[in-house]
């Protein structure tokens, strides 16, 4: 179990960590949990609003403790899915949309994110518990269990491909959304899920490094 320290208020748990990583005021593995941020982030860099209950943390690995044959730019994949592998094994019917959504159905309850700095990988991770005004799980959950699966998950995760393999079976629920590319919002039906993570559409090959 990676060591991990509890806050009640930071304004992004994300940026905390990356901070303190690149002052060399914490170093990997270690994982940052905040009750309330006040300037999380979201998707494309916009601002995570918060809800009344959520779970929302940040760790960072050294890049050579992780899995030798895992591309750098489907880490958040990588993750993201071990994540939601976690929450099903507690009844809840999350998949993850390509390439860094938690969903419940057709609604998006969480997210993924990804920094790299120096050779730390370090990894962001919202999910909405309960909340009025967005989809949640509407169920409590017990955040310290969670965690500890999650991070025991990903001890035991030896490569890639182990993960690719199950995320593949699932790919085709992305089919009826699309995804923000560059200035553009694209279609994912058709779309061909790589070996490396990325997808082939409409002829271009496509990665995500969020």
């Amino acid at each position: 179990m990676i060591p991990i320290e509890y806050f009640e208020i930071l304004p992004s748990t994300q940026t905390y960590l990356i901070d303190k990583i690149k002052k060399s005021q914490l170093n990997s593995p270690i994982c940052i949990v905040a009750k309330i941020q006040t300037k999380g982030i979201g998707s494309r860099g916009n601002q995570w609003e918060q809800v009344e209950n959520g779970l929302t943390f940040s760790f960072s690995f050294k890049d050579s403790s992780l899995p030798i044959d895992l591309p750098v730019q489907s880490i958040s994949i990588f993750f993201g899915f071990i994540f939601k592998e976690i929450l099903v094994s507690m009844g809840f019917d999350i998949w993850l949309k390509w390439p860094n959504d938690l969903y419940i159905g057709g609604s998006k309850i969480g997210g993924v994110m990804v920094n790299i700095v120096k050779n730390h990988i370090v990894c962001g991770i919202g999910v909405n518990i309960y909340g009025k005004r967005f989809a949640s799980l509407m169920v409590d959950i017990p955040k310290e269990k969670v965690l500890r699966d999650f991070f025991e998950k990903i001890r035991n995760t030896s490569s890639w491909k182990e993960i690719f393999s199950k995320y593949a079976l699932e790919f085709h629920k992305n089919f009826k959304f699309s995804f923000h590319y560059e200035n553009e919002t694209l279609d994912l039906k058709g779309a061909n899920l790589m070996s490396d993570g990325g997808i082939e559409l409409n002829g271009k090959k496509i990665y995500s490094y969020r």
